[in-house]
């Protein structure tokens, strides 16, 4: 069992781009981070549904979800692997993905 995810909350650059970021985002970014970041296991991917409880004004402006599954006894260094892979090129980064208005929020929870 995982000891811990990794939410990612993220948004395409524009809605021209949503298809190449899904495509990217499937194919090729989740198996990059499964692959070259250990500890992280699995991923799975979300889309905001228009079924919700609260009212719109309320919902979350980023309307992707990825969730990382992590297997480590060493949290900060998965994420300080993480960084530097997002950094050095370790992890292929595409225009089709909003890094700038909307960019990426990051939370990682651990089990209890």
């Amino acid at each position: 069992m995982p000891r811990a995810q990794l939410h990612a909350y993220v948004s395409p650059s524009s809605p021209a781009q949503e298809n190449a970021f899904n495509k990217w985002f499937d194919e090729i970014h989740i198996p990059q981070v499964v692959e070259r970041i250990p500890g992280i296991i699995g991923g799975r991917r979300y889309r905001l549904s228009e079924t919700q409880l609260v009212p719109a004004e309320d919902l979350p402006t980023r309307r992707y979800l990825s969730i990382y599954e992590i297997d480590t006894h060493d949290l900060p260094a998965v994420a300080d692997q993480l960084v530097q892979a997002l950094g050095d090129g370790t992890l292929d980064i595409t225009d089709a993905i909003d890094m700038h208005v909307l960019g990426p929020v990051l939370h990682f929870y651990e089990s209890v």
